[in-house]
């Protein structure tokens, strides 16, 4: 009986695996892809994908594969020939309608719905001369004339002011009349400036302009964007891992990382910038779709210069698939890249499968021992961080090509994909997205040539189909959501929840494992992951953060389930080891105290009788635990002063006490301890509070209808 219900839980752990992969490519919302696959699914037959398909060796073998094997090349051109470029455009008449509600809610003295409706106005409108029998085709400068007047109603020159050179832009397509208003708008802001300069409010600043946190030394030249105190070891079970260098404190910024690739999920689309991720004030949009918007010129032209200029045709159609947010960063990394930085990826990458393949292995190498192994794989990281870094890098090289810059950034393509460990129908269902997203781009001209509907793709679109397949499977197990704290409605940090915006991955903070008691914290400025210390580390120590699951909040069993179907491995930290108790059962009294000994590391329980010194059982000496129970109850005192602090809504003072109390009781005791863990909560909810923010009631508002 304990053998059937042993099997039956290991097919419920696989069905759940399966479909947190599968969740990982499509979203639960209705769409056509899943009715595509499932069809394409059922043609080709579990016989087919498990004995033919399941046999292919290499990405690029896939691809080809569906597109040229008799048994399910058919069925998937029939849907992916029907593949249509479809977006949402611009429309003069709703942007003149938006504009004239505009008009009213001003004149009403409602300037908060007036900025909302002019700046929905504004991108809705066609450029100029677009559609001239809506408003002479003059609807976008008509849009940013009224919200500059508001702006200027307001009391925001800055972006008053920059409205008016997006019109002053449009001066050769502007009537006399218009240039007018203009002038007579512009000369208002100016003469505002001149009488009320001292007065003024400052400028808003975005997510995108906040001051880059600092690191807490210098940066790492081996781990772009961490700190010196960060290294990487060597494991035999859990890979590659941060360590600490050298001592860390609570509070230590250990990564300011920019991502490799990042995408918003289609729900902001209408309050922050497609590129920096940052609250809209007044959104600019893309010349040619109504899809998304930017925070103004800069980020608007970094995105049309690169990707978006590929996805704004087919992104209504992509939204509509019903693929996952995942899919949407596969394609991301690869539109951001271009043909030419996909081309010399897969290049760079088939010289490396080269040169491993190349490599003699001789028998004795073969029956190398689990000791001999590790000591080589010691040896190879040794070797790795004697490597120069890319400023020495001599010019000309190949290697220079692929470090300067980030569209041949390779660090992403060295993180885990797990493709040893995946079923061939897991490959075949991958392999479908990687098509549809490679005819999405054939649709929108992302080749110099494109094959015709029904031929099997040249050996580049073939080469760009393999990436993006190897995208689908790096980023299931290494992408970060992004997030921005939600303040609550009457307080700071009460009522304030993570509020995930997008998506994004950090070649270096993927290298971070998990731990269900983190050893960091991470919040995000703009797009740009920040990693902070919680508490005390020691050179050696590992640095672990944690992807979900944490044990004061779920049980040991819920914990390593969700990891093993999310993550594919079982979770072995401390707190899953002894089986640490959820706060609902977690007291102060749980606390172990170190011994006294220098060098001893046995862990005592805390004593009832404090000044009755004891034997220790590994250093056998007499030991007494008055001093260290001192210490921690200091601890709990800073820990109610931290509290107080924030509830005070002082951030800085309630870090300061948090930051010392964890820094003493580290020295002296060991978790689990009730306050030192809702200590570490709430000090990573006062780090938060320098990075992105917002409180519903801010001036930033949603423009997107």
């Amino acid at each position: 009986m304990q053998r059937i219900n042993a099997i039956d839980e290991a097919r419920a752990d696989s069905s759940y695996r399966d479909l947190c992969s599968l969740e990982t490519l499509r979203s639960g919302k209705k769409g056509f892809f899943r009715d595509f696959s499932e069809n394409a699914t059922r043609v080709a037959g579990e016989r087919w994908i498990c004995q033919v398909f399941g046999r292919l060796t290499s990405d690029e073998q896939r691809i080809r594969a569906i597109f040229t094997d008799a048994k399910v090349k058919d069925t998937v051109l029939e849907t992916l020939n029907r593949t249509e470029i479809l977006y949402r455009g611009k429309d003069a008449d709703v942007s003149r309608a938006r504009r004239l509600e505009g008009f009213e809610a001003a004149t009403a003295g409602d300037r908060r719905k007036a900025l909302l409706l002019f700046g929905q106005a504004v991108l809705r409108a066609p450029l100029p001369g677009k559609c001239r029998t809506v408003d002479r085709g003059l609807g976008l400068p008509l849009a940013l004339l009224a919200r500059a007047e508001t702006f200027l109603a307001c009391n925001e020159l800055e972006l008053a002011l920059r409205d008016l050179s997006f019109v002053e832009e449009m001066d050769g397509d502007l009537p006399n009349e218009l240039r007018t208003t203009f002038a007579r708008t512009k000369k208002a802001c100016e003469t505002f400036v001149r009488a009320n300069g001292k007065k003024l409010l400052p400028a808003r600043t975005s997510s995108r302009d906040k001051a880059a946190a600092r690191l807490a030394s210098d940066e790492n030249p081996r781990l772009p964007g961490a700190s010196t105190l960060l290294d990487i070891e060597e494991t035999e079970n859990a890979g590659k891992r941060a360590i600490a260098a050298e001592p860390i404190e609570p509070g230590d910024r250990l990564v300011v990382e920019a991502p490799y690739a990042a995408t918003l999920l289609p729900e902001f689309f209408g309050t922050h910038c497609q590129h920096c991720f940052s609250r809209f004030v007044a959104p600019i949009g893309c010349p040619d779709c109504s899809s998304v918007a930017f925070c103004g010129r800069e980020c608007r032209d970094a995105a049309m210069a690169s990707y978006h200029k590929y996805e704004c045709k087919v992104l209504a159609l992509l939204i509509g698939s019903g693929m996952s947010v995942l899919s949407m960063l596969a394609l991301r990394m690869t539109t951001q890249s271009g043909l030419t930085g996909c081309i010399e990826i897969c290049r760079a990458l088939s010289c490396n499968e080269k040169e491993q393949v190349a490599r003699p292995c001789t028998q004795a190498q073969a029956k190398l021992s689990k000791s001999a192994k590790r000591r080589s794989r010691r040896r190879k990281l040794r070797d790795s961080r004697r490597e120069q870094p890319a400023e020495q890098v001599p010019r000309g090289t190949e290697r220079e090509k692929l470090v300067e810059g980030d569209a041949a950034d390779l660090r992403v393509y060295d993180l885990v994909t797990h493709e040893k460990h995946r079923t061939a129908k897991d490959f075949f269902e991958r392999s479908l997205m990687a098509v549809f997203l490679l005819k999405c781009l054939q649709r929108v001209g992302f080749f110099e040539t494109v094959t015709r509907d029904g031929e099997t793709p040249n050996d580049r679109e073939i080469a760009v189909a393999g990436l993006l397949l190897k995208h689908l499977q790096l980023l299931q197990f290494n992408a970060h959501e992004v997030f921005e704290t939600r303040l609550g409605n009457e307080h700071r940090f009460r009522g304030s929840r993570p509020l995930y915006i997008g998506v994004a991955i950090y070649p270096t903070v993927a290298r971070f494992n998990h731990d269900c008691y983190p050893a960091v914290t991470r919040y995000f400025v703009g797009r740009s992951i920040v990693i902070r210390a919680i508490r005390s580390l020691r050179a050696g120590d590992a640095v672990a953060e944690n992807y979900g699951p944490i044990f004061t909040k779920r049980s040991l069993e819920d914990r390593r389930r969700t990891l093993a179907a999310r993550y594919w491995f079982r979770c072995e930290c401390t707190a899953c080891r002894e089986d640490w108790p959820r706060f609902e059962t977690l007291t102060n009294d749980m606390v172990r105290l170190r011994c006294p000994t220098e060098g001893c590391s046995k862990l005592h329980p805390r004593p009832r009788d404090p000044d009755r010194s004891i034997e220790c059982s590994s250093c056998r000496r007499r030991i007494n635990l008055r001093e260290p129970m001192d210490r921690v109850r200091e601890c709990e005192h800073l820990y109610a002063e931290g509290f107080a602090a924030m509830e005070e809504e002082q951030p800085e003072r309630a870090l300061k006490a948090f930051f010392e109390a964890a820094s003493k009781f580290h020295r002296v005791a060991v978790p689990p301890h009730k306050d030192t863990h809702l200590a570490e909560i709430a000090a990573s909810a006062c780090m938060a509070d320098e990075g992105n923010v917002y409180r519903p009631d801010s001036f930033p508002i949603a423009f997107r209808e």
